[in-house]
């Protein structure tokens, strides 16, 4: 028996009687238990099977009774097994609690969808994405009371996560365009060339809750590079795509949070390779985005140039004042040498009164 399906039969007590006669099993591969009155007792039961089974998969969905208290006990239990999809959906979790040191080791997908987890919830969660070496490709946060500040917390651990594929984050209804433009930001963030570069290239799937068309574009459009030039790391074709198109720029701009200026932008590349990004812009982009690029750029050029003038100018007083100095410590050391001499004069005059 590889796969096991139970469907509104068991309690705790039976719950109990069942997995105690699964102990010795070691083929069971699948279980799924769906609506049955199971709560931390039940859970308890189970864990001396867990501990020692060859599972892969344990989905548990509607066991509104098993609380936090009974999910903390299924991670320790499946630390050390095989497990690699856990799923917790409709178990009215309101806060949940993971210990970094027990997380199991193999696990990949994870579901906890339609429970009440928020930001506390995220940061808990956010665990399994900044461990070493993380094994999670699939988070399913579907239908929770997560937030713009919950957004963040994942944002944030998703920034240097090289594993994650999917995240899903729909049905969260107090998710706003602020938390739209950091999930944005995460995936191309506009910021700067170097921030487009690195940012996540390896999400390739993020269900949105209900946002402004604007943001699913943008987003979907930055998953689409993720997904076509995996495992390649697609950040220049963002820059190309985002960076180098000034109204596409403008949009993601807006949409981030973040002042935009192409001078400033063209401002930071390097005057010996410009003439070819502005070829380049011209290909890809057409000559209408060819000459807001050069427009930009000799904004740019004319910034250096006032800045360099302005070093020039400081290079030139600096000197001006190092040379005082220098005339000032030779006046010193010629008065000095002058003592000594005279000194020097006045002993050699002495009589020898021997």
């Amino acid at each position: 028996l590889a796969d096991l399906n139970l469907y509104e039969t068991l309690d705790d007590r039976k719950t109990a009687l069942f997995f105690q006669g699964l102990t010795r099993s070691n083929t069971l591969k699948r279980i799924n238990i769906v609506n049955n009155g199971i709560g931390v007792s039940g859970i308890q039961s189970m864990i001396p099977f867990l501990s020692n089974s060859n599972l892969v998969s344990l989905c548990l969905e509607g066991l509104d009774e098993i609380k936090t208290e009974g999910f903390s006990l299924l991670f320790q239990a499946l630390h050390n097994s095989p497990i690699e999809r856990l799923d917790c959906n409709d178990c009215s979790l309101d806060s949940i609690e993971i210990d970094s040191n027990i997380i199991p080791k193999y696990l990949k997908r994870l579901a906890l969808a339609g429970n009440c987890i928020d930001a506390e919830g995220c940061r808990e969660v956010a665990k399994l994405l900044q461990k070493k070496d993380p094994t999670l490709i699939s988070l399913n946060l579907d239908g929770n009371k997560i937030d713009d500040e919950g957004i963040l917390v994942l944002v944030s651990a998703l920034q240097t996560n090289t594993s994650l594929k999917k995240l899903d984050v729909s049905q969260n209804n107090d998710i706003t365009s602020k938390g739209g433009g950091l999930l944005l930001k995460l995936v191309n963030d506009i910021s700067s060339i170097k921030a487009t570069m690195q940012s996540n290239h390896t999400l390739q799937t993020i269900v949105l809750p209900a946002l402004d068309d604007d943001y699913q574009i943008y987003i979907y459009d930055a998953l689409r590079f993720n997904v076509d030039y995996y495992p390649r790391r697609p950040g220049p074709l963002k820059v190309k795509g985002a960076q180098l198109h000034s109204r596409q720029r403008a949009v993601m701009c807006r949409l981030q949070g973040v002042e935009q200026s192409n001078a400033a932008l063209y401002k930071h590349i390097d005057p010996f390779i410009l003439p070819e990004v502005l070829s380049l812009v011209g290909r890809i982009h057409g000559q209408g985005e060819l000459f807001v690029a050069l427009l930009s750029s000799i904004a740019g050029m004319i910034s250096t140039v006032n800045r360099e003038e302005f070093l020039e100018e400081q290079k030139a007083f600096y000197e001006a004042k190092l040379k005082a100095i220098n005339a000032v410590l030779a006046a010193i050391r010629n008065a000095k040498s002058e003592t000594a001499t005279l000194e020097n004069d006045q002993q050699s005059r002495k009589p020898n009164i021997n």
